[in-house]
């Protein structure tokens, strides 16, 4: 069975925000600002953190949308889907039209969604389990 990039980047994306919601929340850590975490955080632990799931999936689209072709769908990507930016704001921030909107929004999900398949992030309990790490 073939899994189609976009729903595994929407998968992600869930357990992406889900993860800020409680870095952010619930335990006081900024996942952006890493200056605003306190002493100690870091902690060995068996399993990924939820603050490394944040981390690989910024980074995964980073590496999705590297080409400089795609400097602008980058820039969507950080401000709506990392930063989680309101789609009204992020919309005029970038200046672009609904349809413009709606043909980035397909074209990163696609790339960003088979980047994650590629570092193997999907499904997410395969990241999260004992057998995603290698030594």
């Amino acid at each position: 069975m073939s899994i189609k990039p976009e729903f595994a980047f929407d998968v992600c994306w869930e357990v992406y925000r889900g993860a800020r919601e409680v870095l952010e929340t619930k335990r006081g850590v900024c996942a952006l600002n890493w200056q605003d975490s306190t002493r100690f955080l870091w902690r060995p632990d068996v399993r990924p953190r939820l603050n490394e799931w944040v981390a690989d999936f910024a980074l995964a689209g980073q590496a999705a949308l590297a080409a400089p072709e795609q400097a602008s769908r980058m820039v969507m990507f950080r401000l709506f889907y990392v930063g989680l930016a309101p789609y009204e704001r992020a919309r005029h921030f970038l200046g672009i039209s609904e349809t413009n909107w709606s043909k980035w929004n397909d074209e990163i999900r696609q790339r960003c969604g088979r980047e994650l398949l590629r570092r193997e992030m999907f499904p997410p309990r395969k990241y999260f389990s004992e057998q995603a790490i290698s030594a």
